[in-house]
């Protein structure tokens, strides 16, 4: 890995070192592809006097200074050695050794400002092979309040682990996939319930996070690639998709990326990442308080702040209806629509038809759902790449309380172009949907 060039920003104590991203400029043909930029977490340790104290069970050391003081410092170390024991535990990689960086070879936790705990990888070479980098993290100078703040730290060597495995990880995946490990390392009911909560309200943002930056809820998708996909030793897909997408870049380009890896990957599993989007977004609609917990294990402690917004709920006596979005849906992200089928008649049918603006895809899924709110049966409606409407016709109705309708926007209009998490996006898009019985 060679020194990042490109605008020094402080943040949380440390210097970030990131290439600055061009705008794409009008008239561009789309043909064209997109010139990526670097946007991989490596940082300059912060300077300054410290006092550190250092772990006998694991190769972690915390940097303190006034006005931190050796017990709140004691707190963070144990919290740092719970988390590499849990990788330790679980087979799972740690952190690259740092030495001379550090004093010695193992992680170091500096604590600096009071921004959540993040972690940067080295700047400096760390050979001739793939990008991987020794990491450091910055923690909050107050120290571990709470169990959200002891997840955060996790989140955070579980960052800096998986930087050893690709230095130049985007921080959406990086966030996505370090997240997903922090959950596995210090579970905190009260920190998901507030990130799903921020997740579900919003379900028409992507859920990978703006360009540049990560996104509440985002672990949902890893946790959801392990159920369904994985060995069933936890963490083991997450740092498998970070892995095999490791490359050798001058500049830390993130070329493939995790998305890279899983579009190859679920080939042979005859599935797809559009496939995978959709099966996410349709278990959002099963969270917290609706979960019977087929989607997703573990759920249902997130109670009411799991609740998926919903854009439209109408009753089957209203049809036919036409239904327009409120809030455009970015790439990635979804909208959901309620239809009620209280008074329906036993062979009641529905006919739906979605619309859509160009050139991004839209995949649909209507789920029936039983009157205890457990999903009986789903339905896929994927269109031709290319197209911009799509109609299907349900003839079984029987035994449904209500449809829940799923649309998902691919976030891209070519295979040839898919979607790339550190690369511009398309803006979010608009939809209309009708519905007739």
């Amino acid at each position: 890995m060679r020194r990042q060039t490109g605008t020094a920003l402080a943040l949380s104590g440390a210097i970030v070192l990131r290439a600055s991203l061009g705008a794409a400029a009008p008239g561009v043909d789309e043909r064209v592809p997109h010139v990526e930029a670097s946007f991989a977490n490596v940082g300059l340790r912060p300077e300054g006097t410290f006092s550190r104290v250092c772990a006998a069970e694991a190769d972690v050391c915390v940097h303190f200074a006034a006005p931190t003081n050796r017990d709140a410092a004691s707190e963070v170390l144990a919290a740092g050695a719970r988390a590499l024991q849990g990788l330790a535990a679980l087979r799972l990689p740690g952190p690259l050794p740092d030495t001379p960086r550090g004093g010695d070879g193992g992680l170091d936790i500096y604590l600096v400002g009071d921004a959540p705990a993040v972690a940067h990888g080295d700047a400096g070479a760390t050979g001739t092979g793939f990008d991987r980098a020794s990491a450091f993290v910055v923690a909050p100078a107050h120290g571990i309040v709470s169990c959200v703040e002891a997840q955060q730290l996790a989140s955070a060597i579980g960052a800096a682990a998986l930087l050893g495995r690709d230095a130049a990880l985007d921080p959406s995946s990086l966030a996505m996939l370090a997240d997903h490990t922090g959950t596995l390392l210090e579970p905190c009911t009260l920190r998901e319930m507030e990130e799903i909560d921020l997740a579900q309200r919003a379900p028409n943002r992507t859920f990978v996070g703006p360009l540049g930056s990560g996104a509440p809820g985002s672990f949902l998708f890893p946790r959801l690639l392990e159920e369904k996909y994985g060995t069933g030793e936890p963490g083991k897909l997450t740092f498998a998709l970070a892995s095999i997408a490791a490359q050798k870049s001058p500049t830390l380009v993130d070329e493939p990326d995790p998305f890279d890896s899983l579009r190859i990957t679920q080939k042979a599993n005859r599935s797809s990442l559009a496939d995978n989007v959709l099966e996410l977004m349709v278990a959002r609609a099963f969270l917290g308080d609706r979960s019977d917990e087929t989607q997703l294990a573990d759920v249902a402690k997130y109670g009411s702040f799991g609740r998926v917004r919903f854009e439209w709920a109408v009753p089957h006596a209203s049809l036919p209806r036409r239904l327009a979005q409120t809030r455009p849906v970015e790439p990635l992200g979804a909208a959901y629509i309620w239809l009620d089928l209280a008074g329906a008649s036993p062979d009641a049918e529905l006919t739906f038809l979605a619309e859509w603006e160009e050139p991004v895809a839209f995949r649909w899924a209507l789920v029936k759902v039983d009157d205890k709110g457990s999903p009986l049966a789903t339905l896929e409606v994927v269109p031709v790449l290319g197209q911009t409407k799509i109609e299907k016709t349900v003839r079984d109705l029987s035994g449904a309380r209500g449809v829940v309708i799923v649309g998902v926007n691919e976030g891209e209009s070519r295979r040839d172009d898919p979607f790339d998490p550190g690369q511009p996006r398309e803006p979010g898009h608009g939809w209309v949907v009708s519905l007739y019985r």
